[in-house]
């Protein structure tokens, strides 16, 4: 039996596969557009260093602008550093009044050329201010001159076109307006120095408020101090006042009686020479006595003053009258600044008199070996200034304090009894004035401030 042999499969049959071309075809890049997306990256770049360079600036400024406090440096670092990063030729910054505070005045400007008079300033409320208020974002010059401007805002803004009108807001006020020309390479100002610019004028509205804030303290707390000096100098002076009525009293009319008895004795010693001699400076003695207790008697119990509109310079020149020999006599030169237009003050002439002719007598006694009496006014609204300045050797800084305390002279008892200035300082006080002294590089001056209006309209002592 044969062997059958497997029958094996045949074979499947290959077909070869066809080769056909790739459809894809290489992309050929345009040289044009390659360059485009270049300078694109490259522009993109350019633009993110001077976002983080604008951004680190802002950072340095403000913690520059956290560490000042003095105002004028404040604005000048502010005004410095918006020129140089825009590289503007010039820029002012136009700030509240501090005293009526109804206009945006110029606080300070930097850079060259011609800018507005210190009289020119912008009004609040206006259609300009009001506008930027609402707008709370740096314009251009020309974009409000004409439509929101009135003849005055016109003036200060053409100074500064063409350029930038940035306003300064606090919260939601408006508190003032930095102003500032275009670059020097008459390039316009990009995206990114109104964002710069607009940012820093929002961290300067802060800085400047802190500043004002910190400043208003640091007054307060002066007048504070002032304030509680004075308190407790009155309350001594009225202590010691008190002391010295009571003892005045006690010793005034003893006086009175010994006086009378050594004129009653002097008449019939006229023939003994000696004895009438030693009389003569016995009552000289006691007349020196009884000017200490007047003095003491006025310290504590002025006399009665009645308040009038008194022309300060008058009196003055009526008072230099009575002792230019004295100061002719002294070798003092007389100097006179009195300011013309100061208004009349509600006062009492005879005080004023007094308080004038006891600081001359001083600055006399003071220069021994001659010198110059320099005697000025001047004034505000609010308050006459006086000022005796002389050129003698001044008084040491730790004593000053204690000039006005009764019974404190640093003069020969010969000369002083300690009293006179105590005096003066009561007058000007009942005056509602003050009076104060400094050392100046050459001698001494006294400053007298006396309201125009007096609340003291009269005072008679108790007696």
């Amino acid at each position: 039996m044969a062997d059958k042999k497997k029958r094996q499969p045949a074979p499947k049959k290959v077909t070869p596969q066809k080769t056909t071309p790739d459809k894809q075809k290489l992309q050929v890049i345009d040289p044009f557009e390659m360059s485009e997306k270049i300078n694109s990256l490259t522009e993109t770049n350019r633009h993110l260093k001077r976002k983080i360079f604008d951004l680190y600036t802002i950072f340095e400024i403000n913690r520059n602008f956290n560490a000042v406090l003095d105002y004028q440096q404040l604005l000048d670092t502010f005004l410095f550093t918006s020129l140089a990063q825009v590289s503007a030729l010039k820029a002012a910054i136009y700030l509240e009044e501090e005293i009526k505070g109804d206009q945006f005045e110029m606080a300070k400007h930097r850079g060259s050329g011609k800018f507005p008079t210190d009289k020119e300033a912008f009004k609040k409320d206006t259609t300009l201010t009001n506008y930027l208020k609402k707008l709370n974002r740096p314009v251009r010059v020309e974009e409000i001159i004409e439509q929101f401007a009135d003849n005055n805002e016109q003036k200060i803004l053409t100074h500064f076109s063409p350029g930038l009108v940035i306003p300064l807001i606090y919260q939601t006020r408006l508190t003032g307006l930095f102003l500032i020309t275009d670059k020097m390479s008459n390039r316009p100002f990009v995206d990114d120095d109104l964002e710069f610019l607009s940012i820093l004028a929002n961290q300067i509205s802060v800085a400047i408020e802190n500043t004002r804030l910190y400043s208003a303290e640091k007054l307060a707390s002066q007048q504070l101090r002032a304030t509680q000096q004075q308190l407790v100098h009155s309350e001594r002076l009225a202590a010691l006042g008190e002391m010295s009525a009571k003892i005045a009293h006690e010793i005034n009319n003893p006086l009175g009686i010994i006086k009378n008895y050594l004129l009653l004795t002097q008449r019939n010693l006229k023939d003994t020479l000696t004895a009438g001699e030693n009389i003569d400076i016995v009552s000289q003695e006691i007349d020196r006595i009884a000017k200490i207790v007047k003095e003491l008697l006025d310290f504590h119990r002025p006399r009665g003053f009645e308040v009038k509109k008194v022309d300060v310079a008058r009196v003055l020149s009526d008072i230099l009258i009575l002792t230019e020999r004295k100061l002719e006599a002294a070798n003092i030169k007389l100097t006179k600044c009195f300011k013309p237009e100061c208004k009349e003050i509600e006062a009492s002439v005879e005080n004023l008199k007094q308080v004038f002719l006891n600081l001359i007598i001083n600055a006399i006694d003071v220069m021994e070996d001659g010198g110059e009496l320099i005697v000025s006014t001047d004034c505000n609204q609010e308050f006459v200034t006086i000022e005796f300045c002389d050129t003698g050797p001044g008084i040491p800084p730790d004593i000053i304090p204690r000039i006005f305390e009764p019974f404190f002279t640093t003069k020969s008892p010969a000369k002083g009894t300690g009293l006179g200035l105590s005096v003066c300082y009561g007058i000007i006080k009942r005056h509602s004035g003050t009076i104060s002294f400094k050392n100046l590089k050459k001698g001494g001056c006294f400053r007298i401030d006396l309201p125009i209006k007096n609340n003291n309209k009269s005072y008679e002592p108790n007696i």
